[in-house]
């Protein structure tokens, strides 16, 4: 697949434990996985589940009005997102330093025209068939692609002959079952991680690093999903690896997660997990190339929430990937890293937040898999940086805006420079984005 976005040669390990905390069970199920309405987590009840059920930052949702109408299982949505950001720096390429979303600096960018149809599962216990597909095209494209639908591994019929606009189609699934016990077959997105593809999905328009560089975006299979109390829910299922329909190099990954919660879900764990064959991503600028081969790669993802008021919450995200058989020389590779965020709502329309992570690519394997034309590739070994703050200002229901202020820096070897394209080892930005639901 083109330019890192092929999943590849493999990585083994073992991911631990699960830390999570809980208060006392109750009876009954909640409907949705979420507060009571009232509660300090009740924000998220009415959350576009778009990546990740809950893990959805602090954005309010619902719409005061559907472009093509609405019922009450679903119909035909969809959201306009574009913004721009502005590099300090000026990199003679545009590029911002090895990123791989919203990666353009100093012009204006179309990210995400997103189309949704969806029928989902009844919400009153009973049992049903729900379905959805997605349609996502702009600058964002690459990370809604897979091999073997939108990418053809031999390289010949292609969706897309452009690099900053095209057409993906990041999901197109069908389920069966009730909001307790249900069966997704298909492709979807991935569970594994806090950020997502959809723009709606994220409290900030500027993207970390380790969802950017760490782990899937999207996966074709089955999972379960299991309300097995108030307060636990259980994933698991068999996907073909990572952004991947067909390939030569990936086998059948476990694809798994459990969350849980107190009553009110003011505290919260989550545990995800993704394991199994891959072929590594080697940039083009390895020469000679490696010759790839099928070896374990694994990435889980452990997040904790806390919110101590109907205002604030707070989030820690620690994550880990680790691959076999990663390294041009040989041996297994690793990426790891920790991201925190933390949000304040001001008001209905105001929602302060900010996060600061940190991403050590020891190898240098992970950062720097983007677009062909941007200078900043792979190998680029180091441990990564960045402090993200910003509002989201919500006028109304169906307008979103993102203004943020980034600052990233990086500590590593000498001779690598991540940004400006190659001379610094750090950058700032201000950028900020709008998002039309419809």
């Amino acid at each position: 697949m083109q330019w890192g976005y092929r999943q590849g040669l493999g990585a083994a390990i073992v991911a631990t434990g699960l830390g999570l905390f809980c208060s006392t069970a109750v009876q009954g199920q909640e409907q949705p996985f979420v507060g009571r309405p009232g509660s300090v987590g009740s924000f998220e009840a009415a959350d576009p589940v778009l990546n990740d059920d809950v893990m959805t930052g602090v954005i309010p949702s619902g719409q005061d009005w559907f472009l093509f109408g609405a019922y009450p299982r679903g119909g035909v949505y969809g959201w306009l997102d574009g913004g721009y950001i502005g590099n300090f720096a000026s990199p003679a390429s545009k590029f911002n330093g090895p990123y791989n979303a919203v990666d353009r600096a100093n012009e204006p960018m179309m990210n995400q025209t997103y189309l949704i149809a969806e029928q989902r599962l009844p919400s009153d216990d009973s049992w049903g068939v729900g379905a959805r597909a997605d349609l996502l095209y702009g600058e964002d494209f690459p990370l809604g692609m897979s091999s073997g639908w939108e990418v053809n591994p031999s390289g010949q019929g292609n969706w897309n002959s452009g690099e900053y606009y095209g057409l993906a189609m990041p999901q197109l699934y069908g389920e069966v079952g009730t909001q307790d016990l249900s069966l997704k077959l298909g492709h979807f997105y991935t569970i594994v991680g806090y950020e997502g593809v959809p723009a709606v999905g994220n409290f900030f328009y500027m993207k970390s690093y380790s969802y950017q560089f760490a782990g899937p975006f999207t996966h074709w299979g089955g999972l379960a999903s299991w309300k097995a109390t108030d307060n636990l829910q259980v994933d698991g299922g068999l996907v073909n690896g990572w952004n991947s329909l067909s390939s030569g190099y990936t086998n059948a990954n476990f694809l798994g997660r459990a969350r849980l919660k107190n009553d009110d879900n003011s505290l919260a764990s989550t545990f995800a997990i993704i394991s199994g064959n891959e072929a590594d991503d080697f940039s083009p600028l390895y020469q000679p190339q490696p010759i790839l081969m099928s070896a374990n790669r694994t990435r889980y993802s452990l997040l904790f929430e806390v919110r101590p008021s109907d205002r604030w919450e707070y989030v820690f995200h620690q994550w880990l990937g680790t691959q076999a058989n990663a390294l041009p020389g040989g041996g297994a590779g690793t990426w790891t890293g920790i991201d925190q965020y933390l949000y304040y709502s001001a008001s209905d329309t105001w929602k302060w937040g900010g996060r600061f992570e940190w991403f050590d690519d020891i190898n240098g394997l992970r950062v720097g898999l983007n677009r062909p034309s941007n200078p900043n590739h792979v190998p680029l070994p180091g441990n990564y940086f960045s402090l993200t703050v910003g509002p989201n200002w919500v006028p109304n229901q169906n307008l979103i805006m993102r203004p943020a202020f980034r600052w990233d820096f990086y500590s590593g070897p000498s001779n690598v420079k991540p940004y400006n394209d190659g001379v610094s080892n750090n950058q700032t930005m201000l950028g900020f984005d709008a998002i039309q639901k419809f």
